[in-house]
């Protein structure tokens, strides 16, 4: 699993190799060396510090409410059988004894959380004041027979102490006073409490160990436990609930820190085809490379699939940050040796500063997030830094949010259908479906920035779902001839599983693959374009149409040619629009025009909208035209009567 995994292991304590519960004995030196080593690993770790005083703190606090009413009791014995000085005396150290146990249970060993320095000093003061009451009525009235209560001291020393050194140091005390006071007594007497002394020294302190034993490894076992729950078991770092846990912490202590998100580019095709075998072992690599830079300043947990978030302790300036995360992209960019396999993964990270930018997780997270989402449409295989100007779109895109996640999409969202037309045969053959979005809060909202909105919100398969719904519903009430044309998201295009739900979907309308055109972008595609193109090719194969949308506006268009099962090309509109007055934008129409021609590809020419344009485009020889020239997007209802019209005319020509 990498350096990350051998790393999370905490310390448990147990038997060593040969070892039997003979050679464990509580009263054996070996035992109390390891019963004072692990005394020592309380007081140096802060968690086993947390934790002892979560085990202690009910004990100290059960045995101060039955100790307030003793000595209660045993102040109105003083009042019954004292008087004079000796009353004054004893009743008032009895007295005081039973008001500070009062106190110390209800106030200071409140409900909550309470620190082991001063649970441990809360327990100390408690044996003392025993201890005064008991001395101080020996040293008023000495009787033989009460030298037992130092031995019951003792023992009860050994079970409420809190921490070893104090429960040594209540037990030597109560022991060593009894031999002080047993000089008094007769020699038989003093000889018999000698051995009594002796014997409850060594049971306490076997008591004392044993019990701190068995909390110990109780308080180890649940540390081992929750520190497991609080790793990626994959990974070995920190899991969604740990990290968030530490960022917590430090927006509570108001230490400033950098919360980035890094999203693996290209790890999900890894995973699709070559197995998650595969793919586990290239996250282990990945999280070994985040560790290389070895700063205790910079840590790591994993999100999600492929989302890690990095965490920056400490006051550092923007550009420091994104050197860092910079550094951090081109360790995981390198190539991944696995024979005879070499894979190559990319990443992105956004990031943003607490307490500058946010004064809770939740905003800092949401911003490093929105950062990220930045950087994977503008500036993929960078570090981005949310800056103070983006507050403004990012209110807005989380509005929009928000009003998506309380619409109701089967009502609000729409599709109107602008027609595609072909030249050669003179009559629409498709429809692109185009969505719509009418708020009943926001009014009508454009398509690219709903559409943005959904797919940041996790909601754009919900929109899809019901808009591709809606496409077949009319596709049904068309002709045979006429097919349909359905954008596809780059997060639809990510997940399998749903893409296959709504070729199900046209599989129970019984209507045929090929009326169905799914369209692409280079954007969708990119950043995967090994799982994209076995994915289209499956779709392909079922019957389905596919077109790349926007040809001529991405960074390498015609890779797509070669590399994707493609049906139809749309020219970019920006060229189209440019053809009247630019030689240089007729000339790369006219020539993507022929590439189609050649490679058995359909060509449409998007945003033709004047005869000018038209006319201009005529001796190109395009086949397919769509732009408002020819038909505005339109409703069901226009379509319908659109399609009924054509009918008509094509009955009058073939009667005349």
């Amino acid at each position: 699993m990498g350096r990350y995994a051998k790393k999370a292991v905490p310390h448990v304590a147990s038997n060593g190799p040969g070892e039997t519960a003979g050679a464990d004995h509580p009263l054996g030196p070996v035992s109390l060396l390891r019963n004072l080593k692990s005394q020592y690993h309380v007081w140096t770790s802060a968690t086993r510090r947390r934790a002892m005083a979560d085990a202690y703190r009910p004990i100290v606090r059960g045995f101060l409410l039955p100790g307030c009413f003793y000595y209660i009791f045993v102040t109105w014995g003083h009042w019954q059988d004292e008087t004079g000085l000796n009353f004054l005396i004893l009743a008032g150290i009895s007295l005081s004894t039973a008001i500070l146990y009062g106190i110390f249970r209800s106030v200071m060993l409140p409900a909550g959380r309470t620190q082991l320095p001063r649970l441990e000093a809360i327990g100390l003061i408690t044996n003392l004041l025993m201890y005064a009451n008991v001395v101080a009525y020996m040293m008023l009235h000495f009787e033989e027979q009460k030298l037992i209560y130092f031995v019951l001291m003792a023992v009860v020393f050994s079970t409420t102490g809190v921490t070893l050194r104090a429960t040594l140091a209540s037990v030597v005390i109560s022991i060593a006073s009894m031999f002080w006071f047993a000089q008094k007594a007769a020699p038989e007497i003093a000889y018999q409490f000698a051995f009594i002394g002796v014997a409850t020294s060594f049971a306490s302190l076997g008591m004392a160990t044993l019990l701190r034993k068995a909390i110990l490894r109780q308080i180890d076992a649940r540390l081992f436990a929750d520190q497991l729950a609080a790793l990626d078991s994959l990974t070995g770092i920190a899991n969604r609930r740990s990290i968030f846990a530490r960022i917590d912490r430090l927006v509570e202590e108001g230490t400033p820190c950098w919360i980035g998100i890094l999203d693996l580019d290209g790890f999900k095709s890894i995973n699709d085809i070559y197995g998650h075998a595969v793919g586990d072992h290239v996250l282990c690599e990945v999280v070994d490379r985040l560790g290389e830079r070895n700063d205790h300043d910079i840590q790591f947990g994993r999100i999600g699939g492929d989302e890690f978030a990095v965490l920056i302790i400490g006051e550092r300036d923007a550009m420091e940050v994104e050197k860092i995360g910079n550094s951090l992209i081109e360790a995981i960019s390198r190539p991944y040796e696995m024979q005879p396999l070499q894979l190559s993964l990319g990443g992105t990270i956004g990031f943003a500063q607490f307490p500058t930018m946010g004064k809770n997780t939740r905003q800092i997270y949401e911003k490093a997030d929105f950062a990220l989402y930045r950087g994977k449409q503008f500036a993929r295989g960078q570090t981005v830094i949310f800056t103070l100007d983006q507050d403004q779109e990012m209110r807005e895109s989380l509005s929009l949010e928000r009003a998506l996640r309380e619409a109701n999409l089967e009502q609000e969202l729409y599709l109107l259908f602008q027609p595609q037309f072909d030249l050669t045969l003179q009559k629409v053959v498709s429809f692109e479906a185009l969505a719509r979005w009418q708020s009943p809060t926001l009014g009508l909202v454009s398509p690219d920035r709903f559409i943005r909105a959904a797919e940041r919100a996790g909601l754009i398969q919900n929109v899809t779902q019901v808009l591709f719904g809606k496409a077949l519903h009319a596709l049904e009430l068309w002709p045979e001839h006429i097919t349909v044309s359905f954008n596809l998201s780059a997060q639809d295009l990510a997940d399998r599983a749903f893409l296959f739900s709504l070729v199900a979907q046209v599989t129970v309308r019984d209507i045929a693959p090929g009326r169905v055109e799914f369209e692409i972008t280079e954007t969708a595609v990119m950043k995967d374009i090994a799982a994209s193109r076995l994915l289209l090719e499956d779709l392909s194969r079922l019957g389905f149409k596919i077109a790349l949308d926007d040809f001529g506006s991405g960074y390498s268009s015609f890779k797509y040619l070669d590399q994707l099962p493609l049906d139809k090309v749309k020219i970019d509109k920006g060229f189209v629009r440019k053809v009247a007055k630019s030689a240089t934008s007729r000339e790369i129409v006219a020539g993507i025009i022929t590439l189609c021609r050649n490679l058995n590809l359909k060509c449409v020419l998007e945003g033709v909208e004047t005869e000018e344009e038209m006319r201009t485009l005529s001796p190109l020889s395009p086949q397919l035209i769509q732009g408002y020239l020819f038909g505005k997007p339109m409703s069901q209802r226009d379509v319908l009567g659109l399609l009924l019209t054509a009918d008509q005319a094509d009955g009058d020509v073939t009667a005349a």
